[in-house]
């Protein structure tokens, strides 16, 4: 007789197509055991399928339903659920898509992957509220050079060589342009944001991206913008910090 773990674990790899072995501790009630346990595997991966469906809808979309049956299972084969909660399912899809040798025409379809799974983060973010700017005021001059922020939890930020922005736009099912597509209009970097209920995303400029992304890495205010100006010295720090103050991107600040 197997232990109660290590029957759990069989049924698991049979589950996951890890094995075609049986657990012996399963028993027929109606149906043959290799029936019943064929309906359960086949009735988990298609719940799992539909669930990455549903995350990647615009992958989905752009594949089409059978394709994308083919990469949810070598997800799953590669990938399996490792904990009963489901929030972090998926996070790799991204990278499966990148291996898939079938998948490798589409140059764009894991950055597509990426971007969706950025709006499934900042979707489900933490909520805090922005930080005042009389909070801001109160900073010592002194205190200037160690100054450093923190973003909202919902802040995102992805850089593509393709417009995968407007790949995702066009894909939309309210979508009423014509969804023609240059690949070689050249790339994005994206800020994606959840401000109230829903997640939006925009275009931003080369140094708007390299300082959001060094504040977001823990680099002080002034570092970043020294980093930014050796490739920008126009770039006005000023218009960054009014739009992150008056968006609520910025939710804090500290000293380093």
């Amino acid at each position: 007789m197997h232990r109660l773990r290590d029957t759990q674990r069989d049924f698991a790899r049979f589950v996951f197509r890890e094995s075609d072995l049986v657990p012996d501790d399963i028993v027929a009630n109606g149906l043959a055991v290799e029936q019943r346990m064929a309906i359960y595997r086949n009735n988990t991966l298609a719940g799992l399928t539909e669930a990455l469906r549903e995350l990647y809808p615009v992958v989905n979309r752009l594949v089409g339903d059978d394709f994308f049956k083919r990469l949810a299972l070598a997800y799953l084969d590669s990938r399996p659920p490792k904990s009963a909660c489901l929030l972090q399912f998926g996070a790799e899809f991204a990278v499966l898509i990148a291996e898939f040798a079938d998948a490798r025409s589409l140059a764009y379809l894991p950055d597509i992957a990426r971007l969706e799974w950025l709006f499934n983060e900042a979707y489900h973010a933490e909520n805090i509220s922005p930080l005042a700017l009389s909070d801001l005021a109160r900073v010592d001059p002194a205190d200037y050079a160690r100054l450093a922020f923190k973003l909202h939890p919902s802040v995102r930020l992805a850089a593509s060589l393709y417009p995968i922005d407007r790949i995702w736009l066009s894909n939309q099912s309210d979508y009423t342009g014509d969804g023609l597509i240059d690949l070689n209009q050249g790339g994005c970097r994206l800020l994606l944001f959840r401000p109230e209920t829903d997640v939006i995303m925009n275009r931003v400029g080369e140094a708007h991206f390299q300082c959001l992304s060094a504040l977001a890495a823990g680099i002080s205010l002034v570092r970043a913008v020294e980093a930014v100006m050796t490739n920008w010295p126009d770039f006005a720090v000023g218009d960054l910090l009014r739009d992150g103050l008056s968006q609520g991107l910025l939710t804090d600040f500290y000293f380093i």
